[in-house]
């Protein structure tokens, strides 16, 4: 994982809040372990150049099943029930690099998490959820 600054420009979204954070572009491993609380982290990418970093043991080392994430992963393309804490930072498509939010990726994070989600990704929930019946009554709610 290359980084090209010394401090990157990250969300960090928990099971009740969503921060502005930064992750030392020095040590990016330790950084981003340190701010999800895991040893080993999975990377999601949706769409626009973002990557979450998430708990790769979450769902099986009793971390809370995250609805705020899950619901922004569903808004921003991709399917997946999400537990535990996450960083978000931004992604270079062409080399894969770890890099910093920009203004508009983090606009778009903000926005999404705070907006009700629409019909169609209701219905996207319920069908990932349909596996975890106590997360989906979470959802019921929306």
């Amino acid at each position: 994982m290359t980084t090209t600054t010394d401090q990157l420009r990250a969300v960090r979204i928990t099971t009740r809040t969503l921060g502005h954070i930064h992750i030392d572009g020095r040590d990016t491993v330790t950084s981003i372990q340190n701010a999800v609380g895991c040893r080993t982290f999975d990377v999601v990418s949706v769409d626009g150049g973002i990557d979450f970093f998430v708990d790769d043991e979450g769902a099986i080392n009793g971390s809370s099943f995250n609805l705020p994430l899950t619901v922004l992963a569903h808004v921003l393309g991709v399917r997946a029930a999400l537990f535990g804490n996450a960083v978000i930072l931004g992604s270079n498509d062409e080399t894969g690099d770890t890099i910093s939010l920009t203004e508009e990726q983090v606009q778009r994070i903000t926005a999404a998490a705070s907006e009700k989600p629409s019909p169609v990704v209701l219905d996207q929930l319920t069908e990932t959820l349909a596996a975890h019946p106590a997360a989906l009554a979470i959802i019921a709610g929306l």
